[in-house]
């Protein structure tokens, strides 16, 4: 039986990772400050335009952990990924990451889920792959999230 691979990529967190299909990716973006919506959440950096798309920008690791600090620094970066159709009004979220992602080739050998009780909807899984801890997004509740911060009036 062969050991079936998936294209990952890493992007890195302040503390960690988060895993992504290579497939989810749209691009990854210098920073820039996003133009802030009049009210949200915390997390909620505010929009970007990319590709004709207005993209809301979030700081996933503020929204899992509202007391976290996130610095800006010139390795903080947009990574532009896909909703993958889940909602009309949300097809691409830029999240902050701290640096440039890795490509990573995931297994069932390499790729570890941790059993974590009460993880957030926003959250599919923690794993670890390679000693390397990564958050996988549940893509489908945070593109939801997201869109009732930025759009719900």
């Amino acid at each position: 039986m062969t050991d079936q691979e998936i294209r990952t990529i890493l992007a890195p967190l302040t503390d960690g990772y988060v895993m992504l299909p290579n497939i989810a990716i749209g691009e990854i973006l210098t920073y820039t400050s996003p133009e802030p919506f009049r009210r949200g959440p915390p997390w909620l950096l505010g929009e970007i335009a990319w590709h004709g798309w207005q993209v809301p920008v979030i700081n996933y690791e503020r929204l899992l952990e509202p007391a976290s600090v996130t610095k800006l620094t010139s390795k903080t970066r947009i990574l532009i990924i896909k909703t993958l159709g889940e909602s009309t009004q949300v097809n691409y979220i830029g999240l902050v990451i701290q640096g440039l992602p890795r490509l990573k080739k995931a297994s069932e050998k390499s790729l570890v889920e941790e059993q974590v009780d009460g993880l957030p909807d926003t959250v599919f899984s923690k794993v670890k792959i390679n000693d390397l801890q990564a958050i996988i997004p549940e893509i489908g509740d945070l593109t939801r999230t997201v869109e009732l911060a930025a759009y719900d009036s």
